[in-house]
């Protein structure tokens, strides 16, 4: 029987949160595992979304949140 990997996204939040700014202390950072292996962080803030890679420190990919939404969408099709 192939064993499955579940991929866990642990998030801590307090059920209301007003996201400001990127990078301020009201953004929402999800860190995304598989298992116990890193995968990366999503940000998010008022404006926009990062998905910043494993070991990744100088770039991200910058997304408005309106163009998360398509690429979200586009994917479930």
């Amino acid at each position: 029987m192939k064993k499955i990997k579940q991929t866990k996204v642990p998030v801590m939040f307090p059920g209301f949160m007003d996201l400001s700014k990127r990078k301020s202390e009201n953004s929402l950072s999800i860190e995304v595992r598989r298992g116990d292996e890193l995968l990366g962080n999503l940000l998010m803030g008022r404006g926009s979304v990062e998905w910043w890679p494993k070991g990744n420190k100088t770039n991200s990919v910058k997304k408005s949140r309106r163009a998360f939404v398509q690429i979200l969408e586009e994917q479930m099709k």
